[in-house]
Formats: C-alpha cells, sequence, structure tokens
C-alpha cells in the first residue's frame, strides 16, 4: 500500500455513495434527508426512538424531527408513545413504509447487479464481493481498542 492508495480508495468508495444517493432522493418524491431517517427505522427493525436516529445518523435533532413530519405525512412511519415512558416516542415503519424501503432495496440491488454484471467478469464479482467483506470488518475498527492493544 502507497500513500496515494488511500486517498484513491476514499475517493472511490465516496463517487459509488454519491451514484447511490443520486437514485435515492428519487424515492417517492421525499427529501435525501428523509430517506436516511427512514433507512435508519428500517435498519432498527422494531422501531427506534428520535434520539437513536440523531446519533446513528449524525444529523441534528431538528433535521431528523423535520423528517420525521415528512415521514409521517407522506403515511410511511408512525409514531407511538413508548409503554414504559410517555414521555417517549417510538418511531416505526408504517405498511406502506416497509413497502416503500423493500421496493427501494430492491432496485438499488438490481441496479448494482445489472451493472457488476455488464462491466465485470466473474472474478472481479467475486473480488468485489470479498471486498465487501473486508470493508465491512473495517466498519468495526475502534481506534481506541485497537491503541490498547498493541
Amino acid at each position: 500500500m502507497t500513500h496515494r492508495d488511500i486517498p484513491k480508495l476514499q475517493a472511490q468508495l465516496k463517487a459509488f455513495q454519491r451514484r447511490q444517493r443520486r437514485d435515492r432522493t428519487l424515492v417517492a418524491g421525499l427529501s435525501s434527508s428523509s430517506v436516511r431517517v427512514l433507512g435508519a427505522i428500517a435498519r432498527r427493525g422494531d422501531g427506534c426512538q428520535p434520539g437513536q436516529i440523531v446519533e446513528e445518523l449524525a444529523m441534528t435533532t431538528s433535521n431528523v424531527a423535520a423528517s420525521l413530519r415528512e415521514l409521517e405525512a407522506a403515511g410511511v412511519i408512525r409514531r407511538e408513545k413508548d409503554g414504559a415512558d410517555a414521555r417517549r416516542v417510538n418511531v416505526r415503519l408504517t405498511a406502506d413504509g416497509e413497502t416503500l424501503v423493500a421496493e427501494n432495496r430492491a432496485a438499488r440491488d438490481t441496479w448494482l447487479g445489472e451493472a457488476m454484471d455488464a462491466l465485470l467478469t466473474a472474478d472481479e464479482q467475486a473480488t468485489l464481493i470479498a471486498a465487501g467483506d473486508l470493508l465491512e470488518r473495517l466498519t468495526l475498527f475502534d481506534p481506541t481498542s485497537a491503541a490498547r492493544n498493541e
């Protein structure tokens, strides 16, 4: 690995993310921020609280609140009082929200599959899948614990 490899990889990953975001902003006329919030709610599975979304997406509370209003108006999420603490609100996908997320993921998967089939050899496809596993491992890296382990 040379000193030029890391910036090149960063640029390539950012270009790939931008390409995927271009399509994501077109989801049901929702803002890109709202689509990000919708995805965070979907990843949580059984609902979540707005503060958890703020933390996961590193968005401001007001931006998440605005996105939640937009998503609720679109009928893709619902807010419910927390049974254990009435001061808290839980956010869940509605059936329409689950359908929208599933359709969006399927469209992204289709695009990626078609692009890989059109542009990559079978060996390159296998390498890319393996690189995905490596990227997933990198997301778990914590520099503070790595320093302690040395």
